[in-house]
């Protein structure tokens, strides 16, 4: 009996640290320079633009620094398609540097 009791335990530890590993691994965050953006009202634009995005989880957009701080989920949305929802908003999202 013990020794049920203590391969249930084990295997739902398993069972839910699988599925916390699996969430994490579908959610990416990028940093995206974009040009253009002077004001409050430039950064709020492309920030609502990317929420509305399916897979944006959250967006934190400065004009001050000029960029775009993106956490998305990988499977649904990829960087390609953020820096398109972004330059659609009339600001041009700069393209990463090659590595």
């Amino acid at each position: 009996m013990g020794n049920r009791i203590t391969k249930l335990v084990v295997s739902s530890v398993l069972v839910m640290t699988l599925g916390v590993i699996t969430a994490a691994a579908f959610t990416k965050t990028v940093t995206i320079k974009v040009d253009g953006m002077k004001c409050a009202k430039c950064s709020s634009s492309v920030s609502k633009a990317l929420k509305a995005t399916d897979g944006v989880q959250e967006a934190e957009v400065s004009s001050e620094k000029g960029e775009a701080v993106i956490k998305y989920d990988d499977q649904k949305v990829d960087e390609a398609k953020l820096r398109e929802v972004i330059n659609s908003t009339g600001f041009k999202a700069v393209a990463a540097p090659q590595q």
